[in-house]
């Protein structure tokens, strides 16, 4: 099975989760950090899923799946703990081109959630096509030991240094130059140490290194 690799902005997208059992918790969980309009459909709901109920940061109907209520949803997540309910609301998906992902059986997805590192901005996914999710794990830990914190600071930094040099250098070649020599700096080592003030200076320095004031 071959997938394509996408970022999704999910922010006051509507996305169902059928099931309200741990794994439909840490679906929620997710899509909620995305920014998602989570709404879940299921009979009882875990501990933690009725109190972002009660505190109203997720909709619950209390019920069983029927194919009506996918109408309307970015993207549907069929999380019960009954593989043929999940193959249900999967099949229901399908006729109505609405992406499903599925936890058991996995297969009957359309797509899949990789593994990822969160550093800010920076997202680095890792995926086996579902595979080996072992494996997807554990290169997710070497690559958090790899990328830390520092990164996400880096582009924090990097975003206002940018748009100055988006404003003052209208050469796209000349710009280029300007952000590869930043990233070549020792800027993010600094960060690393945890040297904020004197990483931003750097990529300062070195923007006006290869873009001079006039």
């Amino acid at each position: 099975m071959k997938f394509y690799p996408v970022y999704l902005d999910l922010r006051g997208r509507s996305c169902l989760i059928i099931g309200g059992g741990s794994v439909a918790e840490r679906k929620a969980l997710s899509l909620l950090e995305a920014g998602a309009d989570v709404t879940i459909i299921s009979p009882l709901l875990s501990h933690k899923l009725t109190e972002l109920s009660t505190s109203g940061k997720i909709a619950h109907r209390q019920k069983i799946f029927e194919q009506e209520d996918i109408s309307g949803e970015l993207l549907v997540i069929a999380a019960t703990g009954v593989p043929e309910v999940n193959i249900s609301v999967a099949r229901a998906c399908k006729e109505r081109n609405v992406l499903v992902n599925v936890a058991v059986p996995s297969e009957e997805s359309t797509f899949i959630v990789p593994s990822v590192v969160e550093r800010g901005d920076l997202l680095i996914a890792v995926s086996t096509s579902g595979a080996s999710p072992g494996l997807s794990k554990k290169i997710r830990q070497e690559l958090e030991k790899i990328y830390g914190p520092e990164y996400g600071l880096f582009l924090d930094k990097l975003t206002v240094v940018r748009k100055r040099v988006l404003n003052e250098v209208t050469s796209e070649q000349e710009r280029c130059r300007i952000f590869q020599a930043i990233l070549d700096s020792d800027a993010i080592g600094l960060l690393r140490q945890g040297k904020d003030h004197e990483a931003e200076v750097r990529m300062i320095e070195v923007a006006r290194l290869h873009h001079p004031p006039k």
